[in-house]
């Protein structure tokens, strides 16, 4: 008897199906073994896989055995035999991270090609990962519950962006009562951030003005004024510029490896000595009138949350709210590449307006891929990933995903007058609460209007000539001369 097709044809429908285990699966055999850190060179870079002690084993899709590298640790798991990994195609070669270093945001895209197919199956840094794209991807991966984030990226990067201790990095009904409490301080009072935004705008171009400067820089300030003032945190000038510098810091080195993470790890840690410090504050005040102070005296068991927690989530309300500059160098690009859009914004259309901002977040490189570990059985594309299975999910490659979207690689806002703008992944998907979606996703849609309106009725600006061209190489993209600026120009 023939073997079924066991992988969607890109063309095909999403089939949007989710397996419901009725066994559970017997728990893997494991064999540790202990080595010393291995090393892969690619190019000018040495990559060293570092990926915690705290990493459950993973599930191999490959073969019937797989080390899995965990810090030092090389734990070898025994599949499940109601494993079928094995139906998505594999990507040729032993090990991809020397394409994901070579390839950028478009490591998936190009794989997908390879393999004439919407997933395959690889090794990053020896570890065995499935990735995947596009609609029923997107609908599994946001099913509530089905992955955990533990374990599930590098911690060079989870220091850098979480940290230990952080909503993503708790599970059961602590994560939910978490996430609970960040989705609703993120969008508490969210109209005055972006009030607050719009205050700062001006203020920090008036600052910076009669002379090139990278967009991306006045924005960080501006956000980061306006989010301190949003949370209820009174600072020094000086303290705020550091701040935004240590915020952009996180974001502009996550993916970096050696001496610019290890240097951009040190100021998170001098970021959160200063959170630790405000949470005492606000907590000998007794303010639990501000977001931060409701943050500071939030219980979980009866208890306050540990002082360094409290810091650590404080951090993430500020530090994802700064990220926003990355788009907002991207809407200057947009607009000066389209002057069109530009008009029927500085014209008054809110729909224009709302529509730019949405196709800004699609079109434009942000976070390139997450991951996560599948929590139970699942099925993709026709096969029948195990629990402990690492997958990620191409944020990139979804949103340009000719499956998805009319001509993908075309910036066109005119799209979202019938597309709606939950189908964008930018920023993750499923449900806030429940899922992989950034709580702040629409503060972030928010503040791109305000400043698609500033940009266009605001304070004058200029673009002098420079390189506008964006390498997907690099992580995180921004135009290669980093959108220069003249204000008052």
């Amino acid at each position: 008897m023939s073997t079924p097709p066991t992988v969607r044809p890109r063309n095909a429908a999403p089939t949007c199906a989710m397996w419901a285990a009725t066994t559970p699966a017997g728990p893997s055999r494991r064999m540790r073994t202990w080595v010393p850190v291995g090393s892969m060179r690619v190019g000018a870079f040495t990559l060293r896989p570092y990926w915690g002690g705290s990493v459950p084993a993973v599930v191999n899709p490959l073969s019937g055995a797989d080390r899995a590298w965990c810090g030092g640790r090389m734990t070898q798991t025994v599949e499940p035999a109601t494993s079928t990994a094995s139906r998505i195609p594999a990507l040729p070669g032993l090990d991809a991270t020397w394409r994901l270093a070579r390839d950028g945001y478009l490591f998936g895209t190009r794989g997908f090609r390879d393999v004439d197919a919407d997933a395959f199956r690889t090794r990053l840094l020896g570890r065995a990962v499935v990735v995947a794209r596009g609609a029923e991807a997107a609908h599994v991966f946001g099913t509530p519950d089905a992955f955990s984030r533990t374990g599930a990226i590098p911690r060079s990067v989870m220091h850098l962006l979480q940290d230990e201790g952080s909503v993503q990095q708790l599970e059961g009904p602590r994560h939910e009562a978490r996430k609970r409490l960040m989705l609703d301080l993120a969008q508490e009072e969210r109209g005055g951030l972006v009030v607050a935004f719009r205050e700062a705008w001006p203020q920090v171009a008036a600052e910076h003005a009669h002379r090139p400067v990278p967009v991306r820089q006045v924005a960080s300030l501006a956000l980061t004024r306006a989010a301190l003032a949003w949370v209820g945190i009174r600072t020094e000038p000086a303290d705020e510029r550091a701040l935004c510098e240590d915020f952009d810091a996180m974001v502009s080195r996550a993916a970096a490896i050696g001496p610019l993470n290890w240097a951009a790890r040190l100021r998170r840690r001098r970021t959160e000595a200063w959170a630790r410090e405000v949470v005492r504050d606000l907590r000998r005040q007794g303010d639990r009138a501000t977001v931060a102070g409701r943050l500071a005296h939030h219980t979980e068991d009866g208890r306050l949350l540990d002082e360094s927690v409290a810091a650590i989530e404080l951090l993430n309300l500020l530090r994802p709210t700064v990220a926003v500059a990355r788009f907002i160098a991207f809407a200057v690009h947009a607009l000066h590449r389209h002057p069109d859009w530009a008009s029927q914004i500085r014209g008054g259309e809110p729909a224009a307006t709302r529509w730019t901002a949405d196709e800004i977040r699609r079109f434009s490189p942000f976070f390139p891929m997450i991951g996560g570990i599948a929590t139970r059985p699942i099925e993709l594309h026709g096969a029948r990933l195990a629990q402990g299975q690492w997958v990620m999910l191409d944020l990139y490659g979804t949103d340009h995903s000719a499956e998805l979207w009319e001509r993908p690689d075309v910036f066109n806002p005119g799209r979202f007058a019938t597309a709606s703008p939950m189908t964008v992944v930018a920023q993750g998907v499923g449900d806030p609460l429940a899922a992989h979606r950034c709580p702040g996703e629409q503060a972030t849609a928010d503040l791109l209007v305000a400043t698609l309106e500033l940009l266009t009725q605001g304070p004058e600006y200029a673009v002098p000539e420079q390189d506008l061209r964006i390498s997907l190489r690099r992580l995180p993209a921004e135009p290669e001369d980093r959108m220069l600026v003249v204000f008052g120009g």
